[in-house]
């Protein structure tokens, strides 16, 4: 009888540790290379490339978005801008649906003549659940950041010197929605930042992309991407917008 209660409690243990999630550190991301090619009154020409590793927990996850634009016009460098933008994302008690970040946001733009921008904060997010792939996802949050640009004088600030330091209320979406049995993908996501320091000092961005499933690993890609900025030094346009076209590659 003795023998036989022992080997219920090894059944046992057995069955609970295969229902107990193991919680094993997992490394995934993606990588994509795109660009776009204009020719006629102007010669017209944009590279991209991004790298967006991320190491997963059953309680947290790090994020890294890395993105590398370049631009030119008639042999003129118009762009050559950098984006390192990290994730510290703490699920609590294993839970995503609401869940507070950590961020750290360090970018170069040539356009805007923008030497350096470094921040760092952080927010909590709202991530409904869907039954099917779809997924939407809702931040807000604060954030401390320090610019340096080349020159001193801006439009819609007041403010003079080429160093300006600003803590930025922030909110964003991000949104990805899955057509035709998972073989097309569109995504969408959007940043709006708001300075607590200039009512005039805001950021717009907004990135919208269609990924066509080629294989398991390999997909095609066409990206839309528009950034706005209201406080710019002199005689630099706000906008910026880039359009490319693209191979991405979705490593587990």
């Amino acid at each position: 009888m003795s023998k036989i209660l022992f080997f219920l409690l090894l059944l046992s243990i057995s069955i609970h540790s295969q229902r107990v999630l193991k919680d094993t550190l997992q490394f995934k991301g993606n990588f994509s290379l795109s660009g776009s090619l204009t020719s006629g009154t102007e010669f017209q020409r944009t590279f991209q490339f991004e790298f967006n590793p991320t190491l997963e927990k059953r309680t947290w996850s790090f994020e890294n978005q890395f993105r590398f634009l370049f631009s030119d016009a008639d042999n003129e460098v118009l762009n050559r801008n950098w984006d390192a933008l990290s994730l510290f994302k703490f699920y609590l008690n294993g839970q995503k649906k609401w869940y507070p970040f950590l961020v750290n946001d360090l970018q170069t733009n040539l356009g805007y003549e923008l030497g350096l921008r470094l921040g760092y904060g952080g927010g909590v997010t709202y991530k409904p659940t869907f039954e099917n792939n779809n997924s939407l996802l809702f931040s807000t949050g604060a954030v401390y950041y320090r610019n340096r640009y080349t020159e001193s004088i801006f439009v819609n600030s007041n403010r003079i010197g080429n160093q300006r330091k600003m803590l930025r209320l922030i909110f964003h979406y991000d949104g990805n929605t899955h057509i035709f049995k998972d073989k097309l993908l569109l995504k969408s996501n959007g940043w709006f930042l708001q300075s607590t320091r200039e009512s005039g000092d805001y950021i717009f961005k907004l990135y919208i992309s269609l990924e066509l499933k080629l294989t398991q690993v390999f997909s095609l890609t066409m990206d839309y991407r528009f950034n706005y900025e209201n406080v710019t030094l002199e005689s630099l346009d706000s906008n910026q917008q880039f359009t490319s076209i693209g191979i991405k590659a979705d490593f587990n």
